[in-house]
């Protein structure tokens, strides 16, 4: 490892462990939104510091994950999602670096194809106006491929918690699990192809309504894996890396499914969060 792939490295995980952002916690207004912006950066902090035992000081006896499991200060459970996680960084981290020159490049055709997008057949404007619109109209925001990792790190940490800053937030954990599922189901493809493979209608249209299509919007992310869908045929090493992602972001999802059983559906509403009563819809207040 030459020392400027070690210094992303530790420069990505002081970001890991700075999520969610402080300016988010200017913004909340109760005591529950409090906690979870620490619950959350407390976790942030044990994946960072996971990260840097695994990936920047290999050689050194230092081992956070068992640490905090001796002092209690976690679950099995939380280790085991702690450490897929970080995994999963880290096969996006290598993904990024060879996947941003086609990111890139797509922006571009994108900026171009925002003069026409009017003509665009009502299907495809609909996807365009929910997913490309929005960052058409502006330049590619990215130096390098650190910079787009970075961001999709915010995304991601940032992103899970600003929904308890919504006036009303629910999340149909059953749903979920059910998109989820077959998500694992498309990455088994993934991994044999080295690419996404077009779904039927019907597949599609589930795959949608488990997921809740109305609460996708758009991300770096999924902009990085739809451009590795277009040139994963023409890139050998990049074929190779989305394979690799492909199987941790597998093993992600289903130990993320596995720890939610019995868990029921909660709601964010006004700050406050709500869990799923049983019956369809209906959120109650913990006592």
């Amino acid at each position: 490892m030459t020392s400027k792939d070690n210094l992303a490295l530790t420069n990505i995980a002081e970001v890991m462990a700075n999520l969610p952002s402080e300016s988010l916690l200017g913004k909340v207004i109760t005591s529950a939104q409090k906690e979870e912006w620490e619950k959350i950066r407390e976790t942030q902090k044990l994946m960072s510091d996971y990260w840097i035992s695994k990936y920047v000081y290999k050689d050194i006896n230092y081992h956070p994950l068992e640490d905090a499991l001796d002092c209690q200060q976690i679950s099995h459970k939380k280790a085991e999602l702690i450490a897929v996680y970080v995994n999963e960084y880290k096969a996006r981290w290598d993904l990024c670096q060879v996947a941003a020159k086609y990111v890139e490049e797509f922006h571009g055709k994108l900026q171009v194809w925002n003069s026409n997008a009017q003509h665009f057949p009502k299907p495809v404007l609909q996807i365009w106006d929910k997913f490309f619109r929005c960052i058409s109209l502006g330049k590619y925001p990215f130096g390098s491929p650190y910079e787009l990792f970075i961001e999709t790190l915010n995304e991601d940490v940032d992103g899970s918690f600003s929904i308890c800053l919504e006036p009303y937030y629910d999340v149909p954990l059953k749903k979920w699990k059910q998109g989820t599922k077959q998500y694992i189901q498309i990455l088994d493809r993934v991994i044999d192809a080295g690419n996404y493979p077009d779904l039927l209608p019907k597949q599609a249209y589930n795959l949608k309504k488990q997921l809740v299509w109305n609460k996708i919007s758009f991300s770096w992310l999924g902009l990085i894996l739809f451009t590795c869908h277009l040139n994963t045929a023409s890139d050998p090493l990049l074929r190779q890396k989305i394979i690799a992602h492909s199987q941790v972001l597998q093993e992600v999802l289903r130990l993320t499914v596995k720890a939610s059983f019995g868990m029921s559906g909660f709601a964010w509403y006004k700050g406050e969060i709500l869990q799923a009563s049983g019956k369809g819809g209906v959120y109650i207040k913990p006592s």
